[in-house]
């Protein structure tokens, strides 16, 4: 068997380049590995913490200073086997030499790097250097200057975390180091190079999986393999031993009865355990396992029938005469994910990486991050191009939460040198590596060539960028490693312009600067119309940003900076985005906040405004997109965790705590809602039910209209019930009332109230006819009633006598609700938890928690 041998834990870290003040200067510090220079420099107390205030900038030296990483390991006897070094990661340009002698050169941060170093082990002590170059150094004559890239066009010669050379939600934070797991394995006469499991079919009479191994062998001796799947329960349900002949062996596996793996919400998530064993004539030399999910997955593309309900949106989006549907009369299609034959509406939110430095993200914050999002009722997340390819821990989450993820290459925003064949070459190495780690995993559920690189261009362009790499490098890796997994060249990805609303994927950031035209430019009074109509078959990029929690803001500013009424710190901690030169992204964000909201009395108040703008707008698209169920199929929000103390597109703060948005979406994305939508051109109310759940629901719904001044006995002013049955995965209309019915009675002083419940459970939309800051709101008495504390959180209740409106529960918790409304005479129970220890936020005592509202 092998034999391994961990080098990481303490190394020796060695800088050496020029000050800011211009003397050169020498760096000797201790290190950790996995790690990167400025973890260990800010442990040293070299730098001060690049996430506070503005100390990012103090340390952009780093990323221009050489830096090598050293340690000594003992080895107490050679026997003769293959020796093999292994970095499971390095970022990203470094030398690595052993025993004074260079064994290689690396160029990508995302390749597992294996090299055979059996010629210059020695017994006892052995001296180990990674020589990092400078980012630099790497793309010397590589000729950038101006090839089209989004921030900064150097990086699309560095196979590394593209977005911490500066993005609109993180800044330049180019860091170095050994940064996964390194080792030194001693191998057998032979290795499992390479196990794949994959559903082949389901039908009637079980599942066909695919076992597939790949091996290597030292010598030429007989070998056998012994195979073996495990159901969910560890029961053997299939074992096979077959004679080795060459390297591979594929088999199938028929599997009766299996227990099918589901996204949440649609089942259950069995996992399944596959078994390699490899004998040599003395015996087992090697062995490798892994999970797996029993499940199929297609893209369903079906054409607008015409004259259907489908092909009449179509028309009326065109209609809109957007640039980016330029479609014609070529017919619409739709864009839905099938997991073993069900379509999934995926609701959801782009994942970014977790730290500007990923080394240093504990697993306890993934499995805080991932509960939120199942929680919040997300079936899927979207590994953005412009990170990391995530960590098997964030998988196995993802395995057992049955949250499916679709992933981008690392890949965003730029013409990438695809002409360059020593690029090519790294990156077609990086992409088998990728593919080959994560093709077992359930919850991936496509491949995706990259980010945005041809949204500009037409699917039929055989000359976008990006679109070689997807034909000669991503795409064909995929179809030769991976090919029941489906594929996209790009995202977004369909249509005349591959942005189109009417066909395949549609990026709503890529009209971001049309909607900020709206946002400066009208008044609003039409922001759920309007928000409303901004609708695509799938997006799997909706943008909408928002600020922190106070609590959170405390954590990377000052009091001071938080109360500056010029938002300079707030501003500096949102980045912008490059089409913007005269209006921000922060700017954009306080003005919907100054036409929308009412007007704050403080700074902080103003704050707390921009934080429910974001729960606001993230509800009503959420809202929208599901009662166009089946013509949409699917919405990712941009984005939903961050890199960075930042303020901005994040659903969840860098800290890991919800903001206003994450409370929006997860009260939109409940299995069953009610919705409420004034339709102009009908010419009446519709109230709506999205029934998200497999099979079909009944219930019973009440409709209302309140005062917004009236106690629990006479505020009532207009009320109607009705029963009703929805299929299962569709939304319908279960009631309307004419225009001049309800519009007599929608002022600013009352509310328009529908209430459902029933088997599935309750649930309630308030809907107010003017914008938020119209509301003539009385004081509501709200108050927090009881608190009780429990080992992990809590739990407390809150009443109001009046109509409260924005109700804040304030504290460094996570709660099961927040930003709600509350009607008059109401009590909630809403619980709450600590985050887990461990997290980037760490567990802490009980904390004091604030009760905030508009009135």
């Amino acid at each position: 068997m092998k034999r391994t041998i961990l080098l990481t834990g303490d190394w020796n870290l060695k800088g050496e380049g020029e000050r800011p003040e211009g003397s050169l200067t020498k760096i000797n510090i201790k290190a950790r590995v996995p790690g990167h220079v400025h973890q260990d420099l800010l442990e040293a107390e070299c730098i001060r913490d690049p996430g506070y205030r503005k100390q990012a900038d103090e340390c952009s030296w780093v990323e221009h200073w050489h830096w090598t990483y050293s340690r000594e390991f003992e080895i107490d006897r050679l026997d003769g086997r293959r020796a093999v070094l292994e970095f499971e990661g390095l970022d990203t340009f470094a030398d690595v030499i052993l025993n004074g002698t260079r064994v290689a050169r690396t160029d990508n941060m995302f390749i597992h790097y294996r090299f055979d170093v059996s010629e210059l082990l020695r017994t006892g002590t052995n001296e180990l250097e990674v020589r990092f170059r400078t980012v630099a150094e790497g793309f010397a004559n590589k000729p950038y200057i101006g090839r089209g890239a989004a921030f900064t066009s150097e990086r699309l010669y560095v196979r590394r975390m593209q977005c911490t050379f500066g993005w609109d939600w993180v800044g330049r934070l180019v860091s170095y180091g050994i940064w996964r797991p390194v080792s030194l394995v001693f191998e057998d006469i032979g290795t499992i190079d390479d196990l794949y499991v994959h559903t082949k079919a389901i039908d009637g009479r079980g599942a066909a999986i695919g076992f597939a191994l790949e091996t290597s062998r030292q010598v030429e001796q007989p070998m056998r393999v012994e195979a073996a799947i495990l159901d969910p329960s560890g029961r053997i349900v299939w074992q096979t031993s077959r004679k080795l002949l060459g390297n591979k062996l594929e088999l199938t596996a028929d599997l009766a009865e299996p227990e099918l793996w589901w996204p949440a919400g649609y089942g259950g998530q069995p996992l399944y355990k596959a078994v390699a064993k490899l004998y040599g004539e003395a015996g087992i030399v090697d062995e490798r396992m892994c999970s797996f999910g029993v499940r199929t997955v297609r893209i369903e593309q079906l054409q607008d029938r015409p004259g259907s309900d489908e092909a009449r949106m179509t028309e009326k989006l065109r209609a809109l005469d957007t640039e980016w549907d330029l479609n014609g009369d070529r017919p619409g299609s739709g864009f839905t994910l099938l997991v073993n034959g069900v379509p999934i509406y995926c609701k959801g939110a782009n994942w970014v990486p977790s730290d500007p430095f990923p080394s240093r993200i504990p697993n306890s914050h993934y499995e805080n991050l991932l509960c939120l999002a199942r929680d919040a009722g997300m079936t899927m997340l979207r590994c953005w191009g412009g990170g990391i390819y995530e960590p098997e821990h964030f998988w196995e989450s993802c395995d057992k939460l049955g949250i499916v993820v679709f992933q981008d290459f690392m890949m965003a925003c730029g013409t990438y040198p695809e002409e360059d064949g020593e690029w090519a070459s790294s990156l077609a190495v990086e992409a088998e590596g990728v593919i080959r780690l994560l093709r077992n995993r359930p919850s991936l559920i496509w491949w995706n060539g990259d980010n945005e690189n041809g949204m500009f261009d037409d699917e039929e362009n055989p000359d976008y960028p990006g679109r070689a790499i997807a034909e000669r490098i991503t795409g064909r890796l995929c179809a030769e490693l991976d090919p029941s997994r489906p594929f996209l060249p790009t995202s977004p990805f369909g249509g005349n312009k591959n942005n189109s609303f009417t066909i395949g994927t549609a990026h709503y950031t890529g009209a971001l600067l049309d909607m900020f035209e709206v946002f400066r430019d009208t008044d609003l009074r039409q922001y759920r119309s309007y928000f409303a109509g901004l609708l695509s078959r799938f997006c799997p990029e909706f943008p909408m940003f928002g600020t922190p929690e106070i609590h959170t803001l405390r954590r990377f500013m000052s009091e001071e900076d938080l109360n500056d009424p010029s938002f300079d710190m707030l501003e500096y901690h949102t980045k912008n985005h490059p089409g913007l030169v005269d209006f921000s992204l922060f700017g954009a964000l306080r003005t919907l906040a100054v036409k929308l909201m009412p007007p704050a009395v403080s700074t902080v108040e103003r704050i707390r405004r921009m934080s429910y703008v974001q729960h606001e707008i993230t509800r009503l698209v959420v809202e929208s997109y599901r009662r166009n169920r089946p013509y949409t199929s699917g919405i990712l929000f941009w984005m939903f965790n961050d890199c960075w103390p930042a303020s901005g597109w994040s659903l969840v703060d860098y800290f890991g705590y919800p903001k206003g948005g994450y409370y929006g979406f997860k009260k939109a994305a409940r299995p069953v809602i009610a919705s409420i939508e004034r339709q102009e051109t009908e010419g009446g109310y519709a109230f709506w039910v999205c029934n998200d759940k497999p099979e079909a629901i009944r219930g019973r719904g009440r409709l209302r209209a309140l005062k917004l001044d009236g106690t629990a006995d006479d505020a009532s002013r207009w009320t109607r019930e009705f029963g009703f049955e929805i299929e299962g995965g569709t939304s319908s209309v279960i009631a309307t009332v004419h225009l001049e019915e309800l519009d007599a009675l929608m002022d600013d002083s009352r509310v328009l109230v529908m209430d459902i419940e029933g088997p599935f459970g309750e649930d309630r939309c308030v809907y107010f006819a003017g914008i938020p800051a119209d509301m003539e709101l009385e004081p509501s008495g709200v108050r927090m009633e009881s608190r009780t504390e429990g080992a992990e959180g809590g739990r407390l209740t809150v009443a109001a006598d009046r109509y409260a409106k924005a109700v804040l529960l304030h504290g460094e918790y996570v709660f099961s609700d927040n930003y709600f409304d509350l009607l008059p005479g109401e009590r909630r129970t809403i619980d709450y938890r600590r985050l887990a220890a461990g997290t980037t936020a760490d567990a802490i005592e009980e904390r004091e928690i604030e009760l905030f509202s508009w009135n």
